[in-house]
C-alpha cells in the first residue's frame, strides 16, 4: 500500500548544476513527501524542441509506474503546498501547461491569441518551464506535437506552443487561472501568500509551482511569503 501511495506523483527536472533556487526547491518537495528526480545535463546540452520532446518521451517511459508527472525547470522554480493538492489538480486525459503574461519569443502573435481567448485573464500565453500530466498523456502529446505540420525540431518550444495557441489547437492546454502552475514574469502584484501558501487574488486560486521565468527577481515574492507567516 505504501509503494502504491508513493507512486502517485513525481516531479522531474534537468539541470547543469545545483544553481539558483534548486536546493530550496529540493527541500520543499522533500518536506511535502513528493518524489523528485534531477537529471544532470552537460553544460552545452541541446535546447532545441526536438531534444526537449525526446527527454519528455524518455522520462514518460522511464517513470511509467507513476500515476502523474510534473516536468519543471530546475534553477528558478519553487514549491508550496501538499502532495495531495497537486495530485488533485493534474488532469488524467491531457497535458496541462503553465501560462504567463508574456508572449515569447514572437510578440507579433500576442493579439491573435488574446482575440481567440477573450475571456482569459493576463496569463494567456504559453510558458515552457512547467507542465503536468500522466506518463501516457505526455508521451502521446509529444508524439502529436511532432506530427503537427508546423513542427520543426529546431524550434523554441515556447514559441511553438504560442503558435498552437494562436491557431486554437487542443495540443496547448493552459493553466490560465494558475490553479497549479504560476509564472512570475514580468510582474506579479496579484500573487499573495496566506499563511505560507500562494494565492492568485484575481481568481482565488492556489498555485503550487512558482516559476521565475526570465530570471524574474523573487525577493518580493519571498518577502510576501515571510510576512504571511507573521
Amino acid at each position: 500500500m505504501e509503494e502504491d501511495r508513493m507512486n502517485d506523483l513525481l516531479v522531474i527536472t534537468a539541470c547543469t548544476g545545483e544553481t539558483g533556487t534548486l536546493s530550496l526547491y529540493r527541500r520543499q518537495l522533500a518536506d511535502a513527501n513528493i518524489d523528485f528526480y534531477v537529471e544532470p545535463l552537460e553544460p552545452f546540452f541541446a535546447t532545441d524542441f526536438g531534444a526537449t520532446l525526446t527527454r519528455f518521451r524518455n522520462w514518460s517511459t522511464k517513470f511509467a509506474e507513476y500515476e502523474r508527472l510534473v516536468f519543471s525547470d530546475g534553477f528558478d522554480v519553487l514549491f508550496y503546498g501538499t502532495r495531495e493538492d497537486v495530485i488533485s489538480k493534474i488532469p488524467m486525459d491531457h497535458v496541462l501547461m503553465a501560462a504567463e503574461k508574456n508572449c515569447y519569443p514572437d510578440s507579433s502573435i500576442a493579439q491573435s491569441i488574446i482575440d481567440r481567448y477573450p475571456d482569459r485573464g493576463p496569463h494567456c500565453f504559453a510558458n515552457g518551464g512547467l507542465l503536468a500530466g500522466t506518463p501516457k498523456a505526455i508521451y502521446e502529446w509529444s508524439d502529436n506535437l511532432e506530427k503537427h505540420p508546423l513542427y520543426l525540431p529546431c524550434l523554441i518550444n515556447q514559441g511553438f506552443y504560442n503558435t498552437l495557441l494562436a491557431e486554437g489547437s487542443d495540443l496547448c492546454r493552459l493553466d490560465y487561472t494558475t490553479s497549479l502552475l504560476y509564472c512570475l514574469y514580468p510582474v506579479y502584484a496579484e500573487l499573495e501568500f496566506e499563511k505560507g501558501l500562494p494565492v492568485n487574488t484575481l481568481y482565488g486560486t492556489h498555485p503550487h509551482f512558482l516559476h521565475a521565468n526570465g530570471r524574474c527577481p523573487v525577493d518580493e515574492m519571498l518577502q510576501k511569503y515571510e510576512r504571511s507567516l507573521q
